[in-house]
């Protein structure tokens, strides 16, 4: 009987047309389901969330429904975008999805608090980061043509100097030596007659003082370190070749 049915063309024929027949309806489902648009509960409450927000005031009924069919608009043109490959190599959208999973899969872990004994040890393998830089009490006067009105003394460290009167006079400016002479250093603004009074020498700060910082800077490059894992762990599922020319 089976090899009549295997032999048989009007059999082969009913076969192939229950199949087809699954084959269409599996994809007519599939196409209701990508063509299905589901304006959840949560989806509406988080878009109000965000227009009230924005507006500092309750939305009403009708800016609600408004907002409910903006999202429907955006979203039916998403979807058919979607389906003409409009995202494909679009480097935007490729940088907005990528931050938001930089998002997703980083952001969403706690790091342990690090105790007191871990932050210290934190502080002493940076010590240029958690240290008072010297500063420099001096005064100056303009002695050249193209005077400006500066503060006459000042306390600054070598970077404030440079903010105010350039990289190259904070350079010789904090190379001077306390001799209780007047010394003159050429800037942009002309030359200037400089005495230095007091120098400061760098130290470390107290970490009492700084604690809060500490554990803050700490958090962050554990959590870099963490994403490094992640990001590593994620690229190796990629088989990844580069054309070159």
């Amino acid at each position: 009987m089976l090899k009549k049915l295997l032999h048989d063309p009007l059999s082969h024929f009913l076969i192939l047309g229950t199949l087809l027949f699954f084959i269409y309806a599996f994809l007519q489902d599939n196409e209701k389901f990508e063509n299905e648009i589901i304006i959840s509960t949560d989806r509406i409450e988080q878009l109000t969330l965000a227009w009230e927000k924005k507006s500092f005031r309750t939305i009403t009924e009708e800016e609600k429904q408004k907002m409910i069919e903006d999202e429907i608009y955006q979203t039916v043109l998403w979807q058919e975008a979607l389906k003409v490959g409009l995202d494909k190599n679009d480097n935007e959208i490729k940088r907005r999805l990528a931050q938001k999973m930089e998002f997703i899969v980083y952001d969403t872990y706690k790091l342990p608090a690090p105790s007191e004994d871990m932050l210290k040890k934190f502080m002493l393998t940076h010590p240029k980061k958690y240290r008072e830089e010297e500063r420099l009490h001096f005064t100056q006067s303009m002695s050249g043509s193209n005077t400006m009105n500066f503060e006459k003394e000042y306390i600054l460290t070598k970077f404030e100097a440079s903010n105010i009167f350039g990289r190259a006079f904070s350079e010789t400016l904090f190379d001077m030596k306390i001799d209780k002479k007047v010394h003159k250093i050429e800037s942009d603004y002309g030359v200037h007659d400089i005495y230095i009074i007091n120098k400061s020498i760098a130290k470390e700060k107290s970490f009492d003082t700084i604690k809060e910082k500490l554990k803050d800077d700490y958090l962050s490059v554990e959590r870099e370190e963490r994403n490094k894992v992640i990001y590593k762990n994620l690229k190796s599922q990629y088989a990844i070749s580069i054309e070159e020319k």
